[in-house]
């Protein structure tokens, strides 16, 4: 009876709140974000402002205002994902990593680390702040990067099993990782830099999702285009999601196929119970899921798919867990006549989703946090402003 009872305030908790748009960030684009578990009125976000370049944003009053923090960002051509917990921030980025230990005033270049897609704390809060992981590239070698002192200084853990780009990782515990990974087809535009791009050109290294263009900007009028694409092993898309449980000493590959879709984010709650979502725009998977394991990776199954129908698009980007049942993988529907962010709501761990419940019209989400049980903040990219902004969901 008491299993029953948790459950069922775990899905009136779900059913009683909604995502919503909840404040201007002044940002051109906003890539990552995060709140603090032990004072959710305090949060970052990075990104970039047209005619500014890369900035760092602060709010304490829980997301309602936002003021810049100093700094030179400069030299990181893009600033790629954030992530706080305790005092410390780190944000990753195409060349490095910096951080900041004294609740975000200044921050540091950090010593290590590479060109990460993601950064994550350990466990729930990083062991006070402490401990966190990248994934990324890092001297040629695809793998994490880890840091145990609040990132000050960054050790390469590299999977020499890896065949495609390390994205996004999950560290559950001090020694069990998950890492996913994957690539996408790439146009001439990818890899080559003009004067008037905003922010610097994004190689398909760096990009979010194979949705963004070459400036970054999340495209308004798309739609599937069937010939830019082979057929198959031909296509382009790889994706790998790889575990260890010693710490990086040893990998196991879990999932490897080529020419079907490409992972992005992952979420564990436990070193059992982990889910990550994919995405393709071409044949043959066509459309966007999630992958789900209640096992620590002995088995994985397609709990969710959205296929892409002739005049829209699906993409899903992010996921994260408030805990064991409820959960959100976060992304959106472009080629519409409006875009549309979905927040993919499940309330039994992953094993069902319903995406019709949280839709946000006009907008992209691109990453989601989640502060606790009852409060969560997603940054979202306004398709047709070119302007971001911050959700929030709290129950």
């Amino acid at each position: 009876m008491k299993v029953i009872a948790v459950l069922a305030v775990v899905v009136a908790t779900a059913l009683a709140a909604d995502w919503e748009v909840y404040a201007d960030t002044g940002m051109t684009i906003s890539i990552g974000v995060g709140f603090r578990r032990d004072t959710p009125t305090e949060g970052f976000l990075a990104g970039a402002v047209n005619g500014v370049g890369n900035v760092i944003l602060h709010t304490t009053n829980g997301g309602l205002n936002w003021t810049q923090v100093p700094g030179d960002y400069s030299k990181e051509l893009i600033l790629l994902d954030l992530e706080c917990a305790d005092e410390t921030v780190i944000v990753s980025g195409v060349f490095s990593e910096i951080y900041s230990k004294d609740d975000g005033k200044t921050f540091q270049d950090s010593v290590g680390g590479g060109q990460s897609q993601s950064v994550r704390y350990f466990g729930k809060d990083g062991d006070g702040g402490e401990k966190f992981g990248c994934a990324g590239s890092y001297f040629g070698k695809e793998g994490a990067a880890i840091s145990k002192n609040g990132g000050e200084l960054f050790t390469h853990i590299t999977d020499t099993g890896l065949f495609t780009f390390a994205r996004y990782g999950a560290y559950p515990s001090d020694d069990v990782f998950y890492l996913t990974a994957g690539e996408f087809p790439s146009t001439d535009d990818d890899d080559t830099t003009t004067d008037d791009d905003f922010p610097p050109n994004m190689a398909r290294r760096a990009k979010k999702t194979a949705f963004q263009d070459e400036n970054g900007h999340f495209l308004r009028n798309w739609k599937p285009d069937m010939s830019r694409y082979g057929n198959g092993t031909d296509n382009g898309y790889k994706a790998q999601l790889v575990k260890t449980t010693d710490g990086g000493k040893t990998w196991e590959t879990q999932i490897a196929v080529n020419g079907t879709y490409y992972f992005n984010g992952i979420d564990c709650t436990t070193t059992e119970h982990c889910c990550a979502v994919g995405e393709s725009d071409a044949p043959p998977y066509l459309g966007a899921g999630v992958h789900c394991t209640f096992d620590g990776g002995k088995t994985w199954n397609q709990t969710f798919y959205m296929p892409y129908t002739t005049k829209q698009g699906f993409s899903l980007i992010d996921i994260r867990f408030a805990n064991d049942q409820l959960g959100w993988a976060v992304g959106g529907e472009l080629g519409a006549l409006e875009p549309k962010a979905y927040f993919v709501e499940t309330t039994d761990g992953g094993k069902t989703w319903n995406p019709d419940k949280h839709i946000l019209p006009g907008y992209y989400a691109l990453g989601v946090e989640v502060v606790n049980e009852q409060l969560a903040f997603a940054a979202i990219d306004n398709t047709l402003t070119q302007q971001s902004a911050l959700a929030r969901w709290s129950a």
